[in-house]
């Protein structure tokens, strides 16, 4: 879909400027006296741009501009002007926020269920993550996207997976033939982790240690984990040397600080078995509270 900034915002607040009809100019140049809608007559007669700028809107009864996606693209303009919408919404867009989809099926904004969320999503933005997988960088940590380099690297933890189970995903114990995974059987695991990022089902990073430019690990972050209830699973596989309540910390920090905002999800849930003493420590620091099956669940900010 184009972005077509000539087509303005419409009169009730929807984004012209992102519209899927091609043949439509706008409300700008379609209903420029107002035509046949309630809100450009409405601006039309009250000489103003649009809802964004009437002083009646919180009262007003039509019901066109009163959808949550209307009311928070309003209340941006007014708040900000309508140039500094129009510019949010080209950022988003170039950054793959969706306004709706070709075919007309719900776009990000729909998506959320508030005015308030739908405000901050434009105000602030979220990049697609299965776009360009993003990186992050934490005290101790470079965090990105797997690759087959790090097969090897990664046998620090899943060449010994005696006590994965304790520490980790046991969704993912069919991967290897074994509790000790070969270098092939690890490049083999990571194709196929690359292979479901491309289906957006979920993100396998590498924890590379900082000091020594090796691997520590991975987290998953599976944003699928519950749809209905928009809740994600970070599954966190640490060689066993970094599994301690500091580095785990660190990367439930992380999650805190990023992928809440990225992700958009509304709460996530992390494994951690009767036992793991350093893992709980980090989770009940972190604010996480047990749900249920060892899974600890933190919502969002």
């Amino acid at each position: 879909m184009d972005f077509r900034e000539q087509r303005g915002i419409g009169y009730c607040g929807l984004a012209c400027v992102l519209c899927s009809d091609s043949e439509c100019g706008g409300c700008a140049a379609v209903c420029a006296e107002g035509g046949g809608c309630p809100a450009g007559k409405c601006a039309a007669q009250k000489k103003t741009g649009g809802c964004y700028a009437c002083p009646d809107y919180a009262s007003c009864t039509e019901e066109m501009p009163k959808g949550k996606r209307s009311r928070a693209f309003n209340r941006y303009a007014s708040e900000f002007g309508i140039e500094a919408l129009i510019d949010r919404l080209r950022t988003n867009h170039e950054n793959g926020i969706t306004y709706h989809k070709p075919d007309k099926t719900v776009g990000d904004y729909d998506r959320c269920e508030t005015e308030w969320e739908i405000f901050q999503l434009l105000r602030y933005g979220r990049s697609d993550p299965y776009a360009k997988c993003p990186e992050f960088d934490t005290e101790h940590f470079h965090i990105r996207q797997v690759n087959e380099a790090d097969a090897e690297g990664l046998l620090c933890f899943y060449g010994d997976m005696s006590g994965w189970m304790f520490y980790g995903n046991s969704w993912s114990n069919g991967i290897f033939s074994s509790e000790h995974a070969t270098a092939d059987e690890m490049r083999s695991c990571i194709r196929s982790w690359l292979d479901v990022y491309k289906i957006k089902y979920y993100i396998r990073f590498t924890v590379i240690d900082k000091a020594t430019n090796k691997p520590a690990g991975t987290i998953e972050v599976f944003d699928n984990f519950d749809k209905p209830k928009r809740g994600a699973a970070m599954h966190i596989d640490l060689c066993e040397a970094y599994e301690t309540r500091e580095y785990i910390a660190e990367l439930l920090a992380l999650a805190d600080d990023e992928f809440f905002r990225i992700f958009g999800f509304k709460y996530l849930a992390v494994k951690a078995g009767e036992g793991a003493e350093q893992r709980l420590a980090a989770l009940k620091y972190a604010g996480y509270e047990l749900a249920d099956e060892n899974f600890w669940h933190k919502a969002a900010r």
